[in-house]
């Protein structure tokens, strides 16, 4: 037979087990804190590298567009070059 829950029930809970649950409450709850923390500290560090990568991924198209227009550049004075020395060779007519 069991009890019915009223107002006048009395529960007897020993003070080494109050303190137990209490520690392990609070351990929990530091827990979670810490681990909040720590998740956020990483979500952090993820966006700053994020933002990095976008910077250099910018960066390198950049240099990237002023190599090729080097070799462009480049390109163009060697076929110059070329024409000259086939002309000097009598290979190709002057235009």
């Amino acid at each position: 037979m069991s009890k019915a829950i009223s107002e006048n029930l009395q529960v007897h809970i020993s003070v080494a087990f109050l303190l137990k649950a209490m520690a392990a409450v609070a351990l929990g709850v530091g827990a979670w804190y810490q681990i909040q923390f720590k998740f956020n500290e990483l979500e952090r560090a993820s966006s700053d590298l994020h933002e990095e990568v976008v910077i250099l991924n910018s960066k390198v198209a950049k240099m990237e567009a002023e190599h090729i227009k080097e070799l462009e550049h480049h390109a163009e004075e060697l076929e110059i070059e070329n024409k000259t020395l086939m002309e000097k060779l009598g290979m190709k007519k002057k235009r």
